[in-house]
């Protein structure tokens, strides 16, 4: 019986594209304060993202990248087909395979810390400067 469900497992894993490594990956880079088209105070959270699997994919619908001040989320902005300091904005295509610097930007409440987090568990304060 075991022998057969270890079959069954593999053969779910086979079929499914099981791995231990993520086919998305993103890293924090450097995170600052930032006015998004002279109007929005935003910060601005620079990222590498690693498309890994087998498809073209778009970082914001397969990776987790969220900012909070006081414990509570900020709202996220995406200038669509805005390029900032050469990063792409999470809502541009990468094709697989490829490495892509890729910009996050979300609209803050206040002056006080921005605590950011990652999918793939990687957590980082960015401390704000006028």
């Amino acid at each position: 019986m075991k022998k057969i469900l270890s079959m069954l497992l593999l053969l779910v894993c086979v079929l499914t594209g099981c791995s231990s490594e993520p086919e998305h990956t993103v890293t924090f880079v450097e995170g600052r304060q930032m006015l998004l088209l002279e109007e929005y105070n935003c910060v601005a959270v620079f990222t590498q993202y690693t498309n890994g699997s087998d498809k073209t994919a778009i970082p914001a619908d397969n990776v987790t990248v969220k900012a909070f001040q006081n414990g509570i989320e900020l709202s996220p902005l995406v200038p669509t087909g805005e390029k900032t300091e050469n990063y792409s904005q999470c809502d541009a295509s990468v094709q697989s395979g490829v490495t892509a610097d890729i910009v996050w930007f979300f609209q803050l409440d206040d002056d006080s810390t921005v605590s950011v987090e990652l999918s793939g568990g990687e957590k980082v304060d960015v401390e704000l400067t006028k």
